[in-house]
């Protein structure tokens, strides 16, 4: 089984159509994205149509909740909440419909796969809870490899004998023990924050036992440009013309 893991797409069609382009080339057997699919990026609409003309299953971000519940929403910053109020003026009824139907996780291939915190959390930043917490949670988990997305960055949580390490990764293939459990953070395709410009997701590899970052690069140019068009915060635009190739 190889599975493709893709998060945190907000709205950028450029990113989106950049990573199907380089999954198409690695054999993957199903490709789960991990919800955030809007927000921030100026085209929604064609990122769910995408995702339904591809068959990806998705669980709820925090801003698909965001959508559903305006008492959450209000929760979010004025730039984000203005971003995401200009989304669902761009998305369809059946659109919204569909997002919907999403769970707040998945447990596909003996992997659990959630937005924020597991089991189930679709708001909460996992690397908020201290690593006694983190321990807790995974060690209650049937599943011994989780992913998130949310924090818009690539990392690994491995859980040894009750020791937690966590590291980022970028640029290699990691081999993951069997005795060992894992939270796997799969960065952003569409809105990175970690300084650099490419889109990114991860697969893993079940019979390698294997998880690998892909770093793609695509033209952020006219996704910033179309965010700004659009009326979105600049702020947006900005995150990914400003940080490095």
């Amino acid at each position: 089984m190889r599975l493709a893991v893709i998060s945190d797409i907000h709205s950028n069609l450029e990113a989106f159509q950049a990573v199907l382009e380089d999954i198409a080339k690695h054999a993957i057997d199903e490709v789960i994205s991990l919800g955030d699919n809007i927000g921030y990026g100026p085209e929604p609409e064609a990122i769910i149509v995408t995702l339904k003309r591809h068959s990806i299953s998705s669980v709820l971000g925090n801003h698909e909740l965001a959508l559903l519940d305006e008492t959450y929403l209000e929760t979010f910053n004025p730039y984000a909440r203005k971003a995401l109020i200009i989304n669902k003026k761009k998305l369809s009824d059946p659109a919204k419909h569909y997002i919907s139907t999403w769970p707040t996780c998945l447990v596909r291939h003996g992997c659990r796969l959630v937005h924020g915190t597991p089991p189930d959390s679709v708001a909460s930043y996992f690397f908020n809870e201290p690593d006694k917490k983190l321990i807790q949670i995974m060690g209650r988990l049937k599943e011994r490899l989780t992913f998130v997305g949310h924090t818009h960055q690539l990392g690994i949580y491995e859980l040894d004998q009750g020791k937690l390490t966590h590291h980022r990764f970028l640029e290699f293939s990691v081999s993951l023990a069997k005795s060992r459990r894992y939270i796997i953070n799969t960065g952003s395709v569409g809105q990175p924050r970690d300084g650099y410009n490419q889109a990114k997701y991860v697969i893993w590899d079940s019979a390698c036992n294997t998880v690998a970052p892909r770093l793609v690069p695509y033209d952020f140019h006219s996704t910033a440009k179309k965010i700004k068009a659009a009326g979105i915060p600049t702020r947006y635009a900005d995150l990914l013309e400003k940080a490095v190739i």
